[in-house]
């Protein structure tokens, strides 16, 4: 799963998860007001027909005037008891959670992304569009992952077959998606088996996997590192790494990539949460630039310098003791925290030193970032005591079932409650530890959005309404294979090979 969500790391747990679910729409309203003076029920006085005979059977009488109007109530009652049935299944009743739905209403934001989220979410969830018309989501594909770099969504796919890639390049500035072009190369061969499909951009290049796109023209070539994957870009170098024992850093340099440097490493996951840490691995202070290491749970981590290569071990020994394994990583502007499963954390500055360690708090808020990094020190008072003074606000569950959801603006103002917020927590009273591995919030605290996870993949997106307590949801965000946030609204789910843009509900 991946995103490009927050540019500050929440905690990438290798051990806990983070996810949303069905929001409760609110109750269909009644008008009252003063009743009426008029007894509508008193029978009215009888008018003679004219044209019936005094003697005439079926001249009318004050007997079957009654029953007239009998049968009229009977009918008026009936129709009663159909709309309040056609209501209860058709329409929202009482407080049981609903879905919105589902006729695509195009885009009508302004295409910007600041790290925090639009507060139009507070009125649910809409459709945007369905991408249906480009390559790499027209028939049998083994994988389609996306990217967005400013107003361009771009779209990979490589066929069943494992071999050739699809990829098409789409602006999503407007109300409907415009495809700038679409390219396909049957040629192309990947170490399909061994890593997801990943994409990273440096300069007018797009690297996917063990190909390099054109971002003008589209055209699809060979790299030259066939068995590894791209795992970040740090100014102008491209750093991949072979998911077993090594890393390499290239440039771009008269019309070819240039090997910098091949460094041995720790043993190395392909699974690992660190190839999509939020924010991207990059730890930097000052002229040290470095890149933390896709290693093992059971690993130390490691740092490579991206200039030299250079190889720093985070401990005094490249294996952790068995009984301890690593609960969440910290990435910082200026080092990095690692927290094992003691609660135990240790902070390292950019260089690899350790500059301190103590037991953080059991429980912690959830962090809506805006897109800032703590430096340590800031990481290390939030460790503490949960303050966190760089970030838009903070998310926190708590309650007697672990179903309230308080949002806090760090900004100040008063925190809001919102109710009935389930699956967030692994204990269902409290203390209650949360799974939130995704936080934004608007800035006027008006709507917060969260994802849950079990550490692979998402299970649970929410987006809450903090002035109307009301909770929306959407099913299919829930079961997507890949889950990014394109603009402040509007958020992008690829899910079984198909690509959706979802927007706050329209007005």
């Amino acid at each position: 799963m991946s995103t490009n969500d927050s540019q500050w790391t929440q905690p990438t747990a290798v051990d806990s998860s983070s996810a949303p679910v069905p929001p409760p729409p609110t109750g269909t309203p009644y008008a009252s007001g003063p009743a009426s003076s008029t007894n509508v029920f008193a029978s009215p006085t009888p008018i003679p027909n004219p044209a019936a005979r005094p003697n005439d059977p079926g001249a009318p009488s004050g007997m079957s005037s009654k029953r007239a109007w009998f049968i009229a109530l009977s009918i008026l009652a009936f129709l009663i008891v159909v709309l309040m049935v056609l209501g209860y299944f058709f329409g929202p009743w009482g407080s049981a959670p609903r879905e919105q739905k589902k006729s695509a209403q195009g885009y009508a934001g302004a295409a910007t992304s600041t790290g925090n989220i639009s507060s139009a979410w507070a009125a649910g969830i809409g459709t945007a569009w369905t991408l249906d018309n480009v390559s790499a989501v027209r028939g049998e594909h083994q994988e389609v992952t996306t990217l967005v770099d400013g107003t361009t969504l771009y779209v990979a796919a490589t066929p069943s077959l494992g071999e050739g890639l699809d990829v098409a390049a789409v602006d999503i500035s407007g109300s409907q998606p415009q495809v700038i072009w679409d390219s396909s190369n049957p040629q192309v061969k990947r170490d399909s088996y061994r890593f997801s499909l990943r994409m990273v951009t440096i300069g007018d290049k797009l690297i996917v996997g063990n190909s390099t796109v054109d971002k003008t023209t589209g055209e699809v070539e060979d790299a030259p590192w066939l068995d590894d994957a791209p795992l970040t870009v740090v100014g102008d170098v491209l750093v991949t790494c072979s998911g077993a024992e090594t890393c390499t850093g290239w440039t771009w340099e008269s019309s070819e990539w240039k090997q910098q440097w091949k460094s041995i490493t720790s043993l190395q996951d392909v699974h690992s949460s660190l190839w999509d840490i939020p924010g991207g691995p990059a730890v930097s202070s000052g002229d040290k630039m470095s890149i933390l290491v896709p290693v093992q749970d059971k690993r130390s981590l490691q740092l490579i310098d991206v200039r030299t290569g250079t190889v720093t071990t985070l401990g005094e020994s490249t294996r952790w003791d068995p009984s301890t394994y690593r609960r969440g990583v910290y990435r910082a502007s200026d080092g990095v925290a690692i927290r094992d499963n003691n609660n135990m954390v240790r902070f390292y500055d950019a260089s690899g030193t350790l500059i301190n360690s103590f037991e953080a708090a059991p429980t912690l808020p959830g962090i809506a970032d805006g897109g800032n990094a703590p430096t340590i020190e800031e990481l290390q008072a939030y460790l503490k005591n949960g303050k966190s003074p760089w970030a838009t606000g903070t998310v926190e569950v708590s309650g007697s079932k672990c179903k309230d959801v308080t949002v806090s603006l760090t900004s100040g103002g008063p925190s809001r409650i919102v109710h009935n917020v389930k699956d967030l927590s692994d204990t269902s009273s409290e203390p209650c530890y949360a799974r939130m591995a995704q936080v934004r919030v608007s800035t006027d605290g008006a709507a917060a959005y969260i994802a849950d996870d079990t550490g692979r993949e998402i299970e649970h997106v929410y987006f809450l309404d903090t002035n109307g307590d009301v909770v929306h949801t959407d099913t299919e965000l829930g079961t997507v294979d890949q889950l990014m946030w394109a603009f402040d609204d509007l958020l992008i789910a690829v899910s079984n090979g198909q690509v959706t843009a979802f927007t706050p509900a329209s007005a």
